[in-house]
């Protein structure tokens, strides 16, 4: 591997590790709160997110808000590792695409975001099948897995790869890949105008990205909330297949408020770890 794809690769899974793991309590409430009704069969319990993580702890106590962490530990620094990296060879290679007369194949713009969403498509080939042990496990009470490799085990016997660990792979890309396009765009935007506008001394330092990261993971986390619950949805609760189906039947039987639900959780949980 290239020495600057290595750094990419270990920057992107030791942040991504961070990162999850401390915003993994918000991660379980939001799921929680997008399976709860009558028509997943799992009952209402909490208003929002102040009182699921105040239900939680004070019934199952504060570990319950790191179910599923098992298998974020065990996958995602793999997964962001070959997100980012594979963000940083894709731009470098749309960047420097260019036709017989010279001119360039894409703009910047165009090369950020679909660089991003190709990102994306590599990242969630290790991203789904955590995300289904995870959700599984964050959503109930009660432990359901003795651990992420018997969950793993166990959702590839009762379902295979396709309907199985690989479970609602097409509404995440659905989800993420218009999500990492939109991030990666205004990441790289804001980058350019902080420079432009000479609001730095001609080097970014830590605090741009910082708030650059969370500016752009708040905007691509609200964009895409609504195929994020109708992803976790399908992952997680039986009777849910396609994208179309389920949002159909979200609207015709919870209403289209449905798709605010949880907003604010989602928005903590995302932003800061981009």
């Amino acid at each position: 591997m290239h020495r600057d794809g290595l750094i990419d690769f270990t920057a992107g899974s030791v942040s991504g590790l961070v990162a999850d793991g401390a915003t993994h309590p918000i991660d379980t409430i939001r799921t929680r709160l997008w399976v709860q009704g009558p028509a997943t069969g799992l009952e209402y319990r909490y208003r929002g997110l102040w009182d699921g993580f105040r239900d939680i702890v004070r019934k199952e106590g504060i570990n319950a808000l790191f179910k599923g962490f098992g298998s974020v530990a065990l996958l995602t620094p793999v997964a962001h590792g070959l997100y980012f990296g594979s963000y940083e060879w894709s731009k470098m290679k749309l960047q420097s695409m260019t036709t017989k007369s010279g001119a360039r194949v894409m703009g910047e713009t165009s090369a950020h975001m679909t660089a991003g969403f190709l990102a994306n498509c590599v990242g969630a080939l290790i991203w789904n099948p955590m995300d289904v042990v995870k959700q599984k496990q964050q959503a109930v009470v009660g432990d359901l897995y003795h651990g992420p490799v018997d969950g793993l085990v166990t959702i590839w016997r009762e379902g295979g790869l396709m309907q199985g660990l690989m479970r609602g792979y097409w509404s995440g890309i659905a989800t993420y890949g218009p999500f990492s396009a939109i991030y990666f765009m205004t990441y790289e935007r804001f980058k350019l105008d902080c420079m432009r506008y000479k609001l730095t001394s001609g080097k970014l330092n830590t605090a741009h990205f910082i708030v650059g990261g969370f500016f752009a993971g708040t905007v691509a986390a609200i964009a895409t909330a609504p195929i994020d619950l109708i992803k976790t949805r399908i992952q997680v609760c039986d009777g849910y297949r396609g994208v179309v189906q389920t949002a159909t039947r979200l609207v015709k039987e919870e209403g289209v408020g449905i798709f605010t639900k949880g907003l604010m959780a989602r928005v903590i949980w995302v932003a800061p770890g981009w």
